[in-house]
């Protein structure tokens, strides 16, 4: 097993000299991901949030707008702001299939983010099947998959499923998002965790993350948490 490692090994490495693996952001040859360190270390970590829906705050726990009307969502994390490098890469990851972009955005959520009380249950934002065989992925599935396989927690998609196709929301305001998004989840399982982290690779309005959370709620489900890539400098 030893010697079947090392010349798997070995192979990697003389496959990386002839086939070099580009940055997706500088262009410089990386150690074979998609991603160079340097643009990873400058890539804008979110430094204090709101406890509730993760958009970036300079002081205390909650944000003015959780204070007037908190979200359904008990708790939120996200990893990066959605400015500099970060559009590009997700639309790398979203449209372009540049899924090994998940991989690192599971690592490094994972190094800043300590979960005190980890959830039972990983609940990727799952695409309408229509979506998704155009597309051939759901992004937000890859994320999870391997935050799953590194935290040791269940990922469980089949739990909820998308059964409206909705509208992209990419030029709808927030309130026509909520709009754009009801009932656009159903809950089809009669297992109900008591703590889940519903995953998502953006969050702009939380249109999306609410709907889910509304959801999972109804069917039962005590503690919801939201995880996600990015977080937009938007608000619900």
């Amino acid at each position: 097993m030893a010697n079947l490692l090392s010349l798997t090994q070995q192979l990697q490495q003389l496959y990386r000299k002839v086939f070099p693996i580009p940055c997706l952001l500088c262009g410089l040859v990386t150690e074979g991901q998609a991603l160079c360190e340097s643009c990873i270390a400058e890539l804008p970590v979110i430094q204090q949030c709101c406890i509730h829906c993760a958009i970036p705050i300079e002081q205390g726990q909650i944000c003015g707008q959780c204070l007037k009307k908190p979200p359904i969502q008990d708790s939120s994390l996200s990893l990066y702001r959605y400015e500099q490098a970060v559009p590009r890469m997700m639309s790398a990851l979203k449209y372009h299939r540049q899924i090994q972009l998940a991989d690192i955005c599971a690592r490094e959520f994972i190094a800043y983010h300590s979960l005190a009380t980890p959830p039972d249950v990983l609940l990727p934002i799952p695409l309408h099947p229509s979506r998704l065989r155009q597309r051939g992925y759901n992004q937000s599935l890859l994320f999870t998959d391997t935050l799953a396989q590194l935290l040791k927690i269940p990922c469980r998609p089949e739990l909820l499923k998308r059964v409206k196709k909705t509208a992209t929301q990419t030029q709808l305001n927030a309130k026509q998002r909520h709009k754009n998004m009801r009932q656009a989840f159903k809950y089809d399982s009669s297992f109900v965790p008591e703590h889940v982290a519903i995953i998502d690779d953006v969050m702009t309005s939380g249109a999306t993350t609410h709907e889910a959370a509304r959801v999972l709620k109804r069917a039962g489900v005590e503690t919801i948490e939201v995880w996600t890539i990015a977080r937009a400098i938007s608000h619900y």
